[in-house]
């Protein structure tokens, strides 16, 4: 095996230093967390067991073989260094060859092993081929320090039917690439935040999605170059509630919506209806999808009182605009239930009629049949 090892690097090398010669053109460094960033960032924290990976782009980089003649053939590398608020020499077994114009590097980071933490600040990059030459890049690498979390507020409470403005406080946050920030909950999906604007270094403005369910959730905060961090119970949402909602009837045909009245009987701080556009939704599957519950709008929401309301059940129209004249309901609410309510107040708040107490669709003697 140790002959055509000993002819790979020997070819590798002399095609190389034929094509472009013995002194490296270093043009820049990549971070492939985002390529189009120039120069490249990098955190001096986190990257995993090997730090960041790195790619080094130019032309002229031109291993040597070692010990061609025995045994164990070996091949060094070109020798890359970093000067600026502080000095770093890559180990070599963190540089990796792929072509004469493409290198990869795994840069040691706080959290890596072995450990680095380079300071933050703008770098001078070089690299040194073995047999001779050096081309060095000012300002080619771009150290950035992690972020922290110091606190999590949210001034105004929680709104289940609007974004509940959100404040975050903390270091190193990114006004030129905005961060990734989501909250996480064991045995649930991840909830991205959409709304972010980075007010400064140390202050982010958010907000917390409408109809986040509640719970206590961690905050994640990733910045574009891949650092991130985490606070663990970061943020409990929770809402205003109604008062004891009770709805009447509670059920209705499958073939013609229905006519319903909602009471609310308060408590403590329960909050009335308010004034203005109530939303209210029966949590229940509609016939173009019958395997999977969702929110559907009741109609004709008008506020009575502080204590009453009445709606429309759309049980044959579902989701399609009215008038319906087909009798069958194609677009219906599918027979079964008892099925859940949820109101929306426009003050914020929340009330809901659970399972137990909520709405059951009657079978049309048309064509449908109760759904198990």
């Amino acid at each position: 095996m140790r002959l055509p090892v000993v002819v790979t690097l020997l070819s590798l090398v002399a095609c190389s230093e034929s094509a472009e010669g013995p002194t490296p053109k270093l043009e820049g460094l990549i971070n492939p967390l985002q390529r189009l960033i120039t120069p490249a960032r990098v955190c001096n924290a986190g990257g995993g067991e090997r730090g960041w990976r790195l790619e080094i782009v130019g032309t002229g980089f031109n291993p040597l073989p070692r010990d061609a003649l025995t045994d164990t053939p070996s091949v060094e590398l070109p020798q890359v260094t970093l000067s600026g608020p502080s000095d770093y020499t890559l180990p070599a077994d963190h540089l990796f060859f792929a072509r004469s114009e493409l290198m990869r590097m795994d840069l040691p980071s706080r959290d890596s092993t072995p450990s680095s933490q380079l300071a933050p600040g703008a770098y001078t990059v070089a690299v040194t081929n073995p047999l001779g030459g050096t081309s060095e890049l000012e300002d080619g690498l771009r150290v950035v320090p992690a972020p922290t979390l110091t606190s999590i507020t949210a001034p105004q409470g929680f709104s289940y039917g609007g974004g509940s403005p959100l404040v975050i406080e903390g270091s190193g946050f990114r006004s030129d690439a905005l961060p990734l920030i989501t909250l996480h909950r064991e045995g649930e999906e991840d909830q991205p935040l959409f709304s972010i604007t980075v007010v400064s270094d140390t202050r982010i403005e958010t907000e917390v999605p409408p109809a986040t369910p509640e719970g206590t959730y961690d905050l994640v905060l990733t910045n574009p170059e891949g650092c991130a961090v985490s606070r663990p119970q970061a943020l409990t949402v929770a809402y205003p509630k109604l008062g004891l909602l009770a709805l009447s009837p509670r059920s209705g045909p499958g073939s013609s919506d229905t006519a319903i009245t909602l009471d609310n009987t308060r408590s403590g701080d329960q909050r009335p209806f308010s004034p203005g556009i109530q939303d209210v939704y029966l949590v229940a599957p509609v016939k173009t999808d019958p395997t999977q519950r969702v929110n559907i709008p009741l109609r004709e929401v008008t506020v009575l009182s502080e204590s009453q309301l009445t709606a429309t059940v759309p049980t044959c129209a579902g989701f399609d605009p009215p008038p319906i004249t087909d009798p069958r309901c194609h677009g219906g609410i599918v027979p079964g239930g008892p099925y859940a309510l949820i109101v929306v107040d426009p003050s914020g708040a929340v009330g809901l009629v659970p399972e137990s107490a909520g709405f059951t669709v009657s079978a049309s003697l048309l064509n449908d049949a109760p759904t198990p």
